[in-house]
C-alpha cells in the first residue's frame, strides 16, 4: 500500500513550495530513490526544472522535464503530467488533484501551503480522498 505524507508549509509563497520540493527530491535522490514529480502545469514544471539546476552548487540532481524533453525518461528524477510505466518509487504531487496512478508508487508526497486558502482547500480535498479509500496518512509540519 502506498504511504502518503502531507507536508504542511507555513507560507502562501508558491516558490517556497518548489524549494521544499527540491529539498525532498534531493534527499530522495541521495537515498537512491527514483522520483516522479506530478505537475501538469508546464510553467510550474519549468520553474521546478530551473530550480533543480541551481538548487545547490554542490549537488547535481539529474532530471528531465517531460513537458519539454520526453526523450530522457530514464533520468532518476522526472517532472511531468503522466508518469512512464516504469515509475513506481516516489511521487511528489504538485498538481491540484490526486494523481491517477498514485497506487503504483511506494510513496506519495503532498505539499500544502497553509497560507494560501486555495491550496489549503486542495489539500483538504486530496486528504479526504485518500482517507475515504482507506490509505493511512502521515503529516509533517514544516
Amino acid at each position: 500500500m502506498t504511504r502518503i505524507d502531507f507536508y504542511l508549509l507555513k507560507t502562501a509563497d508558491p516558490q517556497e513550495r518548489l524549494r521544499v520540493a527540491c529539498r525532498l527530491i534531493e534527499k530522495a535522490y541521495q537515498q537512491s530513490h527514483n522520483v516522479f514529480v506530478n505537475c501538469s502545469d508546464s510553467l510550474v514544471a519549468q520553474q521546478l526544472d530551473d530550480m533543480l539546476w541551481d538548487f545547490r552548487e554542490s549537488a547535481f540532481l539529474p532530471h528531465a522535464n517531460l513537458h519539454s524533453d520526453s526523450t530522457d525518461i530514464d533520468a532518476p528524477i522526472l517532472i511531468g503530467a503522466e508518469p512512464p510505466d516504469a515509475c513506481h518509487d516516489l511521487i511528489i504531487n504538485l498538481d491540484t488533484h490526486v494523481p491517477k496512478v498514485f497506487e503504483r508508487f511506494t510513496r506519495l508526497l503532498e505539499l500544502v501551503c497553509q497560507g494560501d486558502e486555495a491550496w489549503v482547500e486542495i489539500g483538504r480535498n486530496n486528504y479526504r480522498h485518500y482517507k475515504q479509500i482507506g490509505y493511512p496518512i502521515h503529516t509533517h509540519k514544516l
